[in-house]
């Protein structure tokens, strides 16, 4: 039998050939199209999420101030020029969040509004007083929380934990240097940080889709717990529970409470607030929020008595009073030590509005 040799050269011409007869024809290199579609519809996304978060026009950068300020705009007597009634704003953490019933303040003579909000400390309450001032912010009195905890002399601040670069603005990393924080600049504002937005936003985003999947259960800014004025009711908590809440508590600050003293950028941004705030012909008012004897006793006696001091110091200073109302509630109406439950809310706010009435606010 004969075999005749074809070269491999011949073969597959020949092949090309019959194919191409059949109507079959190269197949396209699917592969690199759809990763530079990838590529594309990627740098879009986070082209876009850049742009609408640096806008303005989406509240991704700050969803918990952007909540706040919008409840706020629906009073716009805080934004006028003159009222007939007193205008007083509270600003702090969740302890003023929780205690002060702003509706129940608010009267003939008096209109409040409770600008405080979770894992705020004296830092990001004077950010958000410096932009609630940009924005036009008009009131006689603005309530300044004191929050040992959140005095601590750390650096970076012991609210660095909730203070996530996402929620600043461009020119406020610049503030919390002048406060003595040396914090880098945050990622979106760095070269080439828009293309790593969808990341650096993504507890804002996942909060605005889907704010169960956060560790909070009520999302980053409270997820619609907040009354008309700013008011978050606090969760009843049974007395069997409240040693577990104590513990949790005791857990959460235990950092702080390690040779505590009060300082650094904490107090530069209490200094910063009450500044401003005279400057801008605004009565600060100094405000110590209820803690349970146990709570007191974590401090140490020498941390407890160096905030009392630093308190006094400021207000003498400044020339503001001082509301130390630590010892205002009994354990009972105290979650976890220092977050009010709704009837001690009920109580503290009847006590403020008595001691605000004797100072004529």
């Amino acid at each position: 039998m004969r075999v005749t040799l074809v070269p491999v050269a011949g073969l597959c011409e020949a092949g090309r050939t019959g194919l191409a007869e059949a109507g079959y024809s190269r197949p396209r290199p699917r592969g690199r199209t759809a990763i530079l579609a990838g590529v594309v519809v990627f740098v879009a996304v986070q082209f876009g999420v850049h742009s609408a978060v640096q806008s303005g026009s989406t509240p991704l950068r700050d969803p918990i101030y952007a909540e706040k300020f919008d409840t706020l705009k629906r009073h716009p007597e805080f934004f006028a020029g003159t009222s007939e009634r007193h205008r007083l704003i509270a600003i702090g953490s969740s302890r003023t969040q929780l205690c002060l019933d702003a509706t129940q303040l608010s009267d003939d003579r008096r209109t409040a509004f409770n600008f405080a909000a979770a894992g705020c400390g004296p830092v990001t309450d004077a950010l958000y007083l410096r932009r609630l001032l940009d924005a036009g912010l008009r009131c006689e009195t603005v309530l300044v929380e004191l929050h040992p905890a959140m005095l601590a002399d750390h650096n970076p601040p012991f609210e660095a934990a909730w203070l996530h670069a996402y929620r600043l603005r461009s020119d406020e990393p610049d503030i919390l240097r002048s406060y003595g924080w040396d914090i880098e600049t945050p990622p979106q504002f760095r070269t080439g940080g828009q293309l790593s937005s969808a990341h650096t936003y993504r507890f804002a985003l996942l909060n605005a889709a889907h704010p169960k999947l956060l560790p909070s259960p009520f999302g980053l800014n409270m997820a619609g717990r907040m009354d008309d004025r700013g008011h978050v009711p606090g969760i009843p908590v049974k007395a069997e529970d409240r040693p577990r809440f104590l513990a949790d508590a005791h857990a959460t600050y235990a950092r702080a409470f390690a040779d505590y003293r009060p300082g650094g950028p904490a107090v530069a941004a209490v200094r910063d607030m009450l500044t401003r705030l005279q400057a801008h012909g605004i009565q600060p008012l100094l405000l110590f929020t209820p803690e349970s004897p146990t709570f007191r006793s974590w401090y140490g006696e020498a941390g407890d008595t160096a905030v009392s001091l630093l308190a006094q110091s400021l207000a003498s200073e400044f020339g503001v009073p001082l509301i130390d109302a630590r010892g205002w509630l009994p354990d009972d109406e105290l979650a976890d030590g220092h977050h009010a439950m709704p009837t001690g809310a009920k109580l503290f706010t009847e006590k403020l509005a008595v001691v605000l009435r004797e100072m004529g606010r």
